[in-house]
């Protein structure tokens, strides 16, 4: 069973997309520079083609990092929902939010959220609309844990 620390919420918010953006400024930095070598040199069809192609392929990757850009959202949404459930488990039993960890990064299932502290595991069992929950007090046979950090 994974389970994840506070600091590894915070700073996993996926830094890949830095790199559809640097691929994309770079696409359209060469779509421009071949539009103006094609427009120096009318004659030299290459340029042309090329310009052509460039513009396709950037087209086509911000068309991607849009969808990619929305399901982003939805996750750092997510991820900062369970990293507030941490800070309130944290005061909720005493403990610094460092001291605590969860075996979900994204609430998508919240009746099987676990927490482990110094004080013991802990299951979070939320109303019907998710608001609110109560710490029960559990006892893990045979747990196989693995702690992701940062």
């Amino acid at each position: 069973m994974d389970f994840y620390t506070y600091q590894y919420l915070q700073n996993n918010q996926n830094n890949w997309q830095y790199v559809h953006i640097g691929v994309i400024i770079i696409l359209v930095i060469l779509f421009i520079a071949f539009g103006i070598r094609y427009l120096k040199n009318r004659w030299d069809v290459k340029y042309k083609d090329l310009t052509i192609i460039v513009g396709v392929l950037c087209l086509l990757i911000v068309g991607i990092q849009a969808n990619d850009y929305t399901n982003l959202r939805n996750s750092i949404k997510q991820t900062g929902q369970v990293t507030q459930i941490v800070q309130q488990v944290a005061t909720k039993i005493k403990v610094k939010p460092q001291q605590v960890l969860i075996n979900a990064t994204q609430l998508n299932n919240t009746n099987n959220l676990l927490v482990k502290t110094p004080k013991g595991y802990f299951r979070l069992l939320f109303n019907d609309d998710g608001t609110q929950f109560v710490l029960e007090k559990i006892q893990l046979s045979h747990p196989e844990i693995r702690v992701q950090e940062d």
